[in-house]
Formats: C-alpha cells, sequence, structure tokens
C-alpha cells in the first residue's frame, strides 16, 4: 500500500494511483484505436489467447523479460511489439510497460 502519484492527493492504495487519478489518467491517453491497437492488432491477440487457452505453458516474447522462468499468465497478458509496431507475442504486462518505459512509450 502506499499514497497516490498524483501530487496533492492522500489517498492510500494498492497500484500506483488512487481510482480516481488512474480513471482520468487512463482517459487522457485516449481510446485504443486512438493509440494504434487496429483490426490486426485484436486479430493476433484473439489467436495468441486461444494458443494461451490450451494450456501449455508460453513464454514471455519480450527479450529483456523481467522473469524468464514464469510463463505468461492466459488471464493476464499484453501483446508486446518493438518500437516500430511489428508484434512480438504474448507478454507479461510488467516486462511490457518496463519496455514502453524504457522506449519512451508509456
Amino acid at each position: 500500500m502506499r499514497v497516490c502519484a498524483e501530487p496533492d492527493c492522500p489517498r492510500i492504495q494498492e497500484g500506483t494511483r488512487c481510482t480516481e487519478h488512474a480513471r482520468d489518467r487512463d482517459r487522457a491517453r485516449g481510446t485504443r484505436q486512438a493509440r494504434g491497437y487496429d483490426a490486426e492488432h485484436e486479430r493476433i491477440r484473439a489467436e495468441i489467447q486461444a494458443i494461451l487457452d490450451e494450456g501449455d505453458p508460453v513464454r514471455c516474447s519480450n527479450p529483456d523479460c523481467l522473469t524468464p522462468d514464469r510463463p505468461v499468465d492466459p488471464r493476464d497478458w499484453h501483446l508486446g511489439h518493438d518500437r516500430g509496431r511489428r508484434h512480438r507475442g504474448p507478454e507479461h504486462p510488467l516486462c511490457n510497460v518496463t519496455a514502453a518505459g524504457r522506449e519512451g512509450g508509456g
């Protein structure tokens, strides 16, 4: 538990921001379509989800994976891509957002 990352917000929560500020920040990002996640992205996600649902362990496709011994959770994963928007495959959420931060994408 920690204090919300928004300046002057005293709320304590589990994540980085309280519910109100997390919602505001998400709204400011725009829709997934506005951020470039188009029908092709959704099609690839659906294909990978079907593979994950089969139950075989799938490794994180992030070359800098933070937990290489842990398979991707089929209920909580991101579709990783490089700066050129080429899809890499399923990634742990933390590996994906860490890469985006490193690359200046988030």
